[in-house]
């Protein structure tokens, strides 16, 4: 069954459901933007910037190096913070990290945490919105694209997803922008599974 499109303010369900970009009101959920609802009910949205939240997982570049830390890119307008004292390992610039967020103020500013340094690879920009569907159902999507197209992916819900250099690189590349444009539709599982048999 093809999902259909809600726009902004209509109700998605009776009751309190958890959903990213909606809200509770009158023993109701709606939709705070325009997304899809699929016939079991699951509310996606189409386009929205991403909000940093303590303990969602980043991948970011280090642009800076300082005394008191590193100054990361996690694709947002301020940038993120690894404080020294926080982290054992020594990063250089253009270091690719995987993160937690720790904390964020009030104007946006991101400290970060239990930091990974990810090998050399290839970061490219996923819609935000779209990262669940990039992930799938208990990590089914992106169990599939590993195992079929070798190497590590990772994503952030920061949008940057990260793929190693032993990966099928063209391959994943393709798969992910059919995942981008049919993010919305049914049957895209089965559609990434025959692309990566071939």
């Amino acid at each position: 069954m093809e999902k259909r499109i809600v726009l902004p303010g209509e109700r998605i369900a009776d009751g309190r459901i958890n959903a990213p970009n909606t809200y509770y009101r009158e023993n109701g959920t709606y939709t705070a933007v325009i997304g899809t609802l699929d016939n079991e009910n699951r509310f996606v949205p189409l386009e929205t910037a991403y909000k940093p939240f303590v303990g969602d997982t980043v991948i970011g570049m280090v642009l800076d190096v300082r005394h008191a830390g590193y100054e990361v890119d996690l694709n947002l307008p301020e940038g993120g913070f690894i404080p020294t004292r926080d982290t054992k390992i020594t990063l250089q610039l253009g270091d690719f990290v995987y993160c937690k967020i720790k904390s964020v103020n009030e104007v946006g500013d991101v400290d970060l945490g239990e930091v990974r340094r990810l090998p050399k690879g290839k970061i490219i920009e996923f819609p935000t919105s779209k990262v669940p569907r990039l992930i799938g159902r208990k990590s089914s999507m992106i169990n599939m694209l590993k195992e079929r197209a070798g190497g590590e992916i990772m994503v952030g819900n920061n949008g940057y997803v990260w793929i190693s250099e032993k990966s099928d690189i063209p391959l994943l590349l393709k798969a992910i922008g059919i995942i981008r444009a049919k993010a919305h539709k049914s049957g895209l599982t089965d559609e990434i599974a025959r692309l990566l048999e071939r």
